[in-house]
Formats: C-alpha cells, sequence, structure tokens
C-alpha cells in the first residue's frame, strides 16, 4: 500500500509492503569491468533462449546460463566475460525481453544486481546452458561485491 500526501508544493509518501531479505551479486569484477547479466519476465524460456542466441553471436560471447527464477515465467542469465560497464549496457539494451525495471535501475545505479537467494518458492535453479565459441574470462571467484536487500514478496506484487 502507498499512500501519498501533498502539503504546500511538497509531495509526502509512505508505504507498507511484506518484504523479504534476499542474497544478490553485482556485476561489477574486482578490476573494474563488470559481467553480463540479464533478468527476463512474463516469459518463456524458448524466448529467452532466442533472445540469448541472437547477442551471443553477434558479440562472439561465452557461454550463457540460464536460470528460472519463477516457475515458467521468470529467468535471469549469466555470461562469464569481461567488458567495460558501457559495453555491457550497450548489450543488455540489444537483448530482446530484457526486464525494463532491471535495465534501468542497473544504468541509474552504474552496476547490475541479481537475487542468488531463495525468495518465495525457492532458489534460482539452472534450465539451460548456451555454448559459446570462446572461454569464459572470468568466474565467481571475481565479483567484486555481494549484497543483502529488500524485495517485495512475489505473492504480493501487483499483476
Amino acid at each position: 500500500m502507498i499512500k501519498r500526501l501533498y502539503f504546500r508544493g511538497y509531495k509526502i509518501g509512505f508505504s507498507i509492503a511484506k518484504i523479504e531479505r534476499v542474497v544478490g551479486v553485482n556485476s561489477t569484477l574486482k578490476d573494474g569491468n563488470h559481467l553480463l547479466m540479464w533478468d527476463f519476465d512474463d516469459t518463456t524460456l524458448e524466448t529467452v533462449t532466442q533472445s540469448l542466441l541472437k547477442v551471443q553471436l553477434k558479440y562472439e560471447l561465452p557461454r550463457v546460463y540460464i536460470l528460472e527464477t519463477k516457475e515458467a515465467t521468470n529467468y535471469i542469465a549469466y555470461c562469464f566475460t569481461r567488458l567495460p560497464f558501457l559495453t555491457v549496457v550497450s548489450i543488455i539494451a540489444d537483448t530482446e525481453g530484457v526486464d525494463y525495471q532491471y535495465f534501468r535501475f542497473g544504468v541509474y545505479r552504474e552496476k547490475f544486481t541479481l537475487r542468488v537467494s531463495a525468495k518465495g518458492r525457492g532458489k534460482p535453479r539452472l534450465v539451460r546452458i548456451l555454448p559459446g565459441a570462446v572461454a569464459n574470462q572470468a568466474g565467481i571467484e571475481d565479483f567484486a561485491t555481494w549484497v543483502s536487500y529488500e524485495t517485495v514478496r512475489d505473492d504480493l506484487k501487483r499483476r
């Protein structure tokens, strides 16, 4: 629930929501480059796969790991490559079907964040690997920051 009050040119807002604390990882790597990460909501695995195959081929990317975050509708993906932030932004922008809010907040914060812990129905689950033409250039140990944050529970989000 969100309440807004307007008083003499000011807007004051209050919200009440059932939240969950989750753990995520930021795209920033220890060397200052970024890892490619995507978020897709309300779509199918086949649509996500086709979208990621297009950019993987176009940009000659290593393997892409697709994980399901909500059964049959929501997915995230990782590609363990090292790229400057603006290149990551360009590739994500060139990927059809990426969640707009994920992209918008990532650009604003100058890093992208994906949840890795359980939320609601469980942890993200690996569902597909797209083989790449080149080797991975980074690993989990190269992430610079992991974060704990709050998110609205899935069963309470507006449809």
